[in-house]
């Protein structure tokens, strides 16, 4: 399948936080696509964040003739972590810092899909909303045993305690996958800041109706969780898939048909 590939984002502080941990970055000519949502506040939250997807960017953006997409994001991952961990033991300063990453790398007619804690990746096809992720929380682990039920999950305080994060004392293993893609497939990674403060069904209701203008749809999903109480960070990055026409199609093709009478 030949695509083109239409992306917008969207960052903000929220409403309680006087910065901003989250770094959002992406090179749309080599589809990929990256966000991160650092920890340690003013311990470099923020620096681990941008180190990761700076390196994630870089690395993805050479490409590796004939190497598979979970292969090079795995080796990108863990160069990743290497860097902030090594930064981290150098600087007092940066001690302890971390950071989630999501990330989606396109190929022919898939897309590589990886996280590594609780920022996630969605797809929207034909207006329903498909999480492709599982939170690498503490919160997931009790929900999946039968610890939390939804509605106490949904006010818990550990929401934001995570399992998995890039940066030294944490397990950085990215969790790997594929998924097809089609024309008008809408991919969306996010930090938790949009997915703690706005429904699942909300975020679909937001994609289906607005995804034709994704510079729209990144500000109004930001604006819904700010409206909600905005109590983190909130980052939102949009791919649309777009048919890509063959050479010659079109209303061009179309009009010299029209005069040869074809």
């Amino acid at each position: 399948m030949r695509y083109r590939l239409s992306t917008a984002f969207a960052t903000h502080a929220g409403k309680i936080r006087g910065f901003n941990d989250d770094s959002v970055a992406h090179d749309s000519s080599a589809g990929v696509f990256v966000l991160a949502d650092g920890m340690g506040g003013h311990n470099a939250g923020d620096v681990a964040a941008e180190m990761a997807t700076r390196i994630v960017i870089e690395r993805l953006s050479k490409g590796t003739t004939g190497a598979k997409g979970a292969d090079r994001v795995r080796d990108a991952v863990q160069e990743a972590n290497q860097a902030i961990c090594r930064a981290s033991r150098s600087d007092s300063a940066r001690s302890g810092m971390g950071t989630t990453l999501a990330i989606a790398l396109f190929g022919e007619s898939r897309v590589t899909i990886a996280h590594v804690g609780d920022s996630r990746i969605y797809r929207l096809r034909d207006s329903r909303l498909k999480l492709l992720t599982r939170d690498h929380s503490l919160l997931q682990e009790q929900a999946e045993t039968g610890l939390l039920d939804r509605e106490s999950a949904r006010i818990s305080q550990n929401r934001s305690l995570v399992t998995r994060a890039l940066g030294a004392g944490y397990d950085a293993t990215p969790e790997i996958g594929e998924v097809d893609v089609l024309p008008d497939d809408i991919i969306l990674l996010c930090t938790d800041g949009l997915n703690d403060m706005v429904d699942d069904a909300d975020i679909e209701l937001a994609l289906a109706e607005l995804g034709c203008n994704l510079d729209m749809t990144a500000e109004v999903l930001v604006d819904l969780a700010n409206d909600n109480g905005g109590q983190d960070n909130i980052s939102v990055l949009l791919v649309r898939v777009e048919a890509d026409q063959p050479a010659g199609s079109g209303w061009r093709k179309r009009m010299f048909g029209w005069l040869r009478g074809e």
